[in-house]
């Protein structure tokens, strides 16, 4: 006998709603729940999540940089990564001595004093300044080396010393050894030579090193050019320092090292062991060089005139088939040139 009403498997597996259940959902029904627009608010980029941007600071324009010593600006004002510039620039320039200005008088009691220009010629000079603008001396060195917040020679770096009737004051400014100025005359020595600076040591060593270099290929392109101009084999069965032919290059090189005292400098044994420019890729490099610079001339040469071609290809002793191609043609100095290159017909053409 057949059942009346057939259920699916999945009715024995949910669960009947209760009456409080189904008040609940009556409820939810009549009185929906308002729709919330919520907005997201926007999210920080990479580039503005990013902790704090450092603006480099504004490079100093070195040709507006007055060199009257009253009208310049102090050298603490400056930003401390441009004030090495500004003292390269100034040290570049020297004081500023106008020996053909018409210095001014000045009535000190009864008399009439005013700066002299040979005070310049005088042990003063490598550090002694005049400016026009006040009419009054400065110290070279004091300005641009002096420390901050060190005693003494402020007058001749900030405003300046006028005082013709006390030419003793000028001499007093030097000082004993240990003085402020001595020390900046220290300073400026050490900031010139910058022989202990690590930047310029690395730059030298690194000219240094670029100079033997160029020599070191210098060597090896001539040696190679003579090769090929002799179409000679470049490569030795044994190319090991105890060998007895170490090859016609490294031979050759050996040759020009001892002639000639630059290349013994870099060539070889003098080389690193890295960078000797010796090995067969190397003088592969070279030879294509050479060969693009060779064919380079010869189409200048050339010139779209007219040129001939020849083709002839015969078998080696290994029953290899080579192809000699040689171009012929005439250039504008009406000299004959013949030019021949060896394929193998293996080649794709």
């Amino acid at each position: 006998m057949k059942r009346s009403n057939t259920r699916d498997i999945s009715s024995f597996f949910t669960k009947k709603p209760t009456t409080e259940n189904a008040s609940q959902v009556q409820t939810s029904e009549e009185n929906p729940i308002p729709e919330i627009n919520i907005t997201r608010a926007p999210q920080p980029s990479a580039q503005g999540s990013s902790p704090s941007v450092t603006i480099p600071p504004p490079v100093v324009d070195i040709v507006k940089l007055s060199h009257d010593p009253g009208k310049r600006k102090k050298l603490i004002d400056f930003h401390p990564n441009e004030r090495d510039l500004v003292r390269r620039m100034y040290i570049q320039r020297g004081p500023c001595q106008p020996v053909d200005h018409v210095f001014p008088k000045t009535l000190f009691g009864t008399k009439e004093r005013r700066f002299n220009v040979k005070w310049f010629d005088s042990s003063w000079g490598p550090w002694l300044e005049y400016s026009v603008f006040k009419d009054a001396v400065f110290c070279f060195i004091c300005y641009l080396f002096k420390a901050e917040n060190t005693a003494g020679g402020d007058a001749f770096v900030s405003e300046g010393f006028k005082a013709w009737n006390r030419i003793e004051t000028i001499g007093d400014h030097v000082g004993k050894h240990t003085s402020s100025h001595n020390n900046a005359v220290i300073a400026m020595e050490l900031f010139t030579k910058q022989k202990g600076s690590i930047v310029t040591a690395l730059s030298k060593q690194t000219d240094e090193i670029m100079s033997a270099y160029r020599k070191r290929l210098e060597a090896s392109i001539t040696a190679i050019r003579w090769l090929l101009l002799q179409g000679l084999p470049f490569r030795g069965h044994d190319e090991s320092e105890n060998s007895m032919n170490r090859g016609n290059f490294i031979s050759l090189l050996a040759l020009l090292s001892e002639h000639d005292p630059e290349y013994s400098k870099v060539v070889l044994k003098m080389a690193p062991g890295n960078c000797q420019l010796i090995s067969p890729i190397v003088q592969k490099d070279i030879i294509n060089a050479c060969a693009k610079e060779t064919t380079k001339a010869i189409l200048e040469e050339l010139n779209g005139g007219f040129f001939a071609i020849l083709a002839d290809e015969s078998a080696d002793i290994s029953d290899k088939e080579q192809m000699a191609l040689c171009l012929r043609y005439v250039n504008v100095r009406s000299e004959f040139n013949d030019h021949q290159k060896l394929d193998s017909t293996d080649q794709d053409c």
